[in-house]
């Protein structure tokens, strides 16, 4: 797999383990679903109130229901959840999912505390990395804080070669400041996982 490749590639430069993982989308955002649908039951109702048409009393209530289901079935496409919900929302979504992640993964058990988590997230369009608290001590907060950025412009990027150059290019610019020794041993996997959806 290209990415399997890119992360081989990668940690021939550096000392720090890398991990990916992909995720389909980073929350279920039923809070946007029901909100979406209360929204649209709401103007259901001021509909069949306020239009001169006769709508029966016994014809109400399904009017309105069956439009909140319809609104929240709906928001569970990617493209209305992403259009319905905000940035913050779905940022904080991806920093609690990369949370996870990194545990599930055990990108903490290193011997010196090196894992790097990549993640990429389909539905939100994002991307995010996570340094093990080793690299927090050896890699400055500008620098890593450019990395990220890094990783969020060309990482989210859903063309397989540009994920796989990103991870590369990141394997070298680490390696400035952990490099790989002599000893270095593969402590977890390269190839990409698959992340749950909370």
């Amino acid at each position: 797999m290209r990415l399997t490749r890119a992360v081989e590639e990668a940690e021939r430069h550096t000392g720090c383990e890398v991990v990916v993982v992909g995720f389909a989308c980073a929350d279920g955002y039923l809070d946007v679903a029901f909100r979406n649908a209360f929204i649209v039951s709401l103007v259901a109702l001021a509909l069949v109130l306020m239009l001169p048409i006769d709508f029966h009393e016994v014809l109400v209530f399904p009017i309105v229901a069956g439009a909140s289901l319809a609104a929240f079935w709906a928001s569970r496409l990617p493209g209305l959840t992403r259009a319905t919900s905000t940035r913050e929302r779905r940022r904080a979504a991806v920093r609690i999912a990369m949370a996870e992640a990194f545990l599930e993964n055990g990108v903490s058990r290193t011997r010196d505390r090196v894992g790097v988590l990549i993640g990429f997230f389909e539905l939100e369009r994002d991307a995010a990395v996570l340094f093990d608290t080793g690299l927090q001590a050896r890699i400055p907060a500008d620098v890593r804080a450019s990395i990220a950025e890094t990783v969020r412009t060309g990482c989210a990027a859903t063309d397989v070669e540009r994920r796989a150059a990103c991870i590369t290019a990141i394997g070298a610019r680490l390696g400035a400041w952990v490099p790989r020794g002599a000893d270095d041993v593969d402590e977890l996997p390269n190839a990409p996982k698959t992340g749950g959806m909370r």
